[in-house]
């Protein structure tokens, strides 16, 4: 065991769901193990379909621990614990296995611990940050749990939605409503879903269709507040993002960086039924630039929105309603392990496009 497994502590936490099978999960736990305790200790590990025994896991004799979600949220719980169990002096990098869920669980698990890392290891049909590095072609590089130990981390920022914090991005009317519609169909087929990322986005793309004929939806009146502008009146949506990253691997604000210390919004104005269906390609495609009569783009620290109607709000995928509310970018607030060393690419070229 090298000097750098003992010196901090490293903490796996596995979302069930984000794989097809325990075989699967097997797998990666086992690559877990053989990492700390080497190949002899990887054959307790069954490598078929069945639940593996893991260890206690607040040991203190282990540099290492594995957590298999039984719950959504209970990874919040078993981080907090798990940190004051190592102490404060003690750094531990907590390992993020599967979709956006479980990083979404994971930032919030270790928001304001200074001791604590962040690594993403994607897994689930949802891989939003991993965007932020380039794109899906590093996802087998960010699954090697070999080089993830031993990588350097990088600062990045993050949301702070008051007691709740985002990696990802915040998505107001259309975009959340959508998700919010989508989720019956994405339950009833997630299987389906973690063998073909067509399915998700199929799914997307129908509760979207959906939202986008909804008048009240998309003709919600807002008051919106990007630092010291102010806009009032009717949106379709409003799209705050901290890095490029998007659902079925697209990029809707190529220019947003993970490490500026800025957020980026772009929010829709209300027009025809007819224009929003032909503008929401060149969105998708992070075109929204072209259009600046139609959408509004800005570069912000703060942001906060009302309206005279509930608000859809969806916090890096998880949705939720209110009246009112405020965010703010916490400037590299969260260390992020960065495999192999690599660094947040900017994948945007001219706004305009």
């Amino acid at each position: 065991m090298s000097q750098q497994y003992s010196s901090k502590k490293h903490l796996f936490v596995i979302n069930p769901r984000s794989f097809l099978n325990f075989r699967e999960i097997n797998r990666v736990i086992s690559e877990i193990v053989r990492c700390f305790d080497g190949p002899s200790g990887a054959t307790r590990i069954p490598d078929g379909d069945v639940p593996p025994d893991l260890p206690d896991i607040y040991s203190a004799a282990s540099p290492y621990a594995i957590h298999i979600s039984r719950f959504p949220r209970d990874a919040i719980i078993v981080i907090r614990k798990y940190m004051a169990f190592a102490g404060k002096e003690t750094p531990v990098r907590v390992y993020a296995i599967g979709g956006d869920g479980v990083v979404f669980c994971c930032l919030n698990g270790i928001a304001g611990l200074p001791n604590a890392e962040l690594a993403v290891v994607p897994y689930g049909t949802g891989s939003v940050f991993v965007q932020s590095f380039g794109g899906k072609e590093l996802i087998p590089l960010m699954r090697n749990i070999a080089e993830l130990v031993n990588a350097p981390v990088i600062p990045a920022d993050i949301i702070d939605c008051g007691s709740i914090y985002a990696l990802n991005s915040c998505a107001v009317g259309l975009e959340a409503m959508a998700l919010l519609r989508s989720y019956p169909m994405l339950t009833a087929f997630w299987k389906l879903r973690r063998r073909s990322i067509a399915v998700t986005e199929a799914i997307f793309r129908i509760a979207g269709l959906m939202v986008t004929f909804d008048k009240e939806i998309m003709g919600q009146h807002y008051r919106l507040r990007m630092d010291d502008e102010e806009i009032e009146g009717p949106m379709s949506f409003i799209h705050v993002a901290n890095n490029p990253g998007y659902p079925i691997n697209k990029s809707v604000i190529p220019e947003a960086m993970p490490d500026d210390g800025l957020l980026d919004v772009v929010a829709y104005r209300t027009s025809s039924l007819t224009k929003a269906l032909r503008l929401t390609p060149f969105y998708l495609k992070g075109l929204h630039g072209k259009f600046p009569n139609d959408y509004i783009y800005r570069k912000v620290r703060t942001v906060s929105l009302s309206s005279n109607r509930l608000l859809c709000i969806s916090l890096d995928g998880e949705v939720f309603f209110d009246t009112s509310f405020s965010i703010r970018v916490m400037p590299r607030a969260v260390r992020i392990v960065s495999v192999g060393g690599i660094t947040f690419k900017n994948s945007g070229t001219n706004h305009a496009g």
